[in-house]
């Protein structure tokens, strides 16, 4: 289907009587969309790649509910740095990769491991997982945040509905990575 759209597109020319109007039109559309996409929809990716290179702790980054970052932005460092990408996975099953993967930590939170968790800041489920007063099994401790990336990738219209939905993917914008802390007995 995807490249009946090149050929369809290839064959519609534009009208002669408003053809200034199509025009700014599309450029206007183009132009929205270009941004949008370009630079807002998963923009955080790619800077969040190059700040985990910055890390000298780093052994695996967990990605949810985000695309498949680029490894070779890594510098070298993707031969030793697992990257497993889970995108839609649910809630429930994105807890038990994090314990399947994360080691233990000890409870006063300063131990620093190397397991982060890269997030869209409009992903609520993380809130309960983010102070100091976590009583479940993972402590986040937030470490770096890009603010100009948009998961529309997160828009729940059917459940949530439109208004609270749109409130929260756009006034929640932004990718977080996170150090996750597993607490072990």
């Amino acid at each position: 289907m995807t490249a009946a759209i090149p050929l369809i597109l290839s064959s519609v020319h534009p009208p002669k009587r408003y053809f200034k109007a199509w025009l700014v039109m599309w450029i206007l559309f183009n132009a929205t969309l270009g941004i949008l996409m370009g630079v807002y929809h998963q923009g955080g990716i790619v800077p969040t790649q190059n700040y985990l290179v910055s890390r000298n702790d780093l052994t695996e980054v967990l990605w949810w509910k985000t695309y498949s970052p680029p490894t070779w932005l890594l510098d070298g460092k993707n031969e030793h740095v697992r990257t497993v990408a889970l995108m839609g996975m649910p809630p429930e099953l994105m807890l038990a990769e994090l314990t399947r993967t994360t080691p233990c930590s000890r409870m006063d939170f300063n131990n620093s491991g190397g397991t982060y968790l890269v997030a869209p800041y409009s992903a609520t489920f993380l809130d309960g997982y983010d102070s100091d007063t976590t009583q479940g099994l993972f402590h986040l401790e937030s470490v770096w945040k890009y603010h100009k990336h948009l998961n529309l990738d997160d828009l729940d219209f059917s459940e949530d509905g439109i208004w609270p939905t749109l409130k929260r993917v756009i006034g929640r914008r932004g990718l977080i990575t996170w150090n996750v802390i597993r607490h072990c007995s």
